[in-house]
């Protein structure tokens, strides 16, 4: 009598902006949940968030959150996942002190085109990645990065750095801030920086000020040092 094969068991796992979808609600409102103990995630080796579909389920029923009609179904979902882009790609390195933001950042962009996408705390760590070889196309900096945090330079310091070194100064620079500062109207005017986002801002906003600079770094031009001595 032929021995009958053991049953799999498929776990399925989504990203938190797809759990996100599925339950009407922003992305970093899922990280806080998962912060706090509310939703159980897993980390991949590269660090990225995964939910099971049991926990979503559970959770979504025990705080009566509606769910989409497939995720009810017991035929499994087919779930896609972005592999790591090779280093021919365009690399976005973040330099931000929110680090829930920065992985919901760094998911999101890995999640919408081939990007290669490193995240700094500080502008020091920001320094260390660039000397082990991490060469950005893009900048994101918060522009107001606190400067005691390993290190004394907030994102001024960090962009005033970049266009100092001729190596790095013509990388498209898109500040990101939560609040107007009359320095960031002086260093755009100047060509220091390609665009300006104030947070908080939609995910969306973010995908297109990223292509956009991508693209102004074709058009860019080489920044005097007249313009190199921005004050900060």
């Amino acid at each position: 009598m032929p021995r009958r094969k053991k049953q799999e068991v498929v776990i399925e796992y989504f990203t938190t902006f797809q759990v996100a979808e599925m339950l009407h609600v922003s992305p970093p409102t899922v990280v806080n949940w998962v912060n706090s103990g509310l939703l159980t995630a897993h980390r991949t080796p590269g660090g990225h968030r995964r939910i099971a579909k049991t926990d979503i389920v559970g959770f979504a029923k025990e705080n009566a959150y509606p769910l989409p009609a497939a995720l009810a179904l017991s035929t499994p979902v087919q779930l896609t996942l972005p592999a790591r882009p090779p280093p021919t790609r365009h690399r976005i390195l973040i330099v931000d002190d929110e680090r829930d933001l920065c992985m919901v950042w760094r998911e999101y962009l890995l999640l919408n085109d081939d990007y290669e996408v490193e995240v700094a705390h500080s502008a020091f760590a920001a320094g260390r990645l660039v000397e082990r070889g991490f060469k950005p196309d893009l900048v994101l900096p918060d522009i107001q990065l606190d400067p005691g945090n390993e290190g004394a330079m907030d994102g001024f310091g960090l962009l005033n750095s970049l266009q100092k070194d001729p190596e790095f100064r013509g990388i498209p620079v898109i500040a990101c801030s939560a609040y107007i500062d009359p320095r960031i109207q002086i260093h755009e005017r100047a060509g220091a920086l390609v665009g300006h986002l104030q947070k908080p801002f939609p995910l969306s906003g973010l995908a297109s000020a990223v292509k956009d600079g991508l693209a102004a770094r074709m058009r860019s031009r080489p920044v005097t040092a007249r313009e190199a001595a921005i004050p900060m």
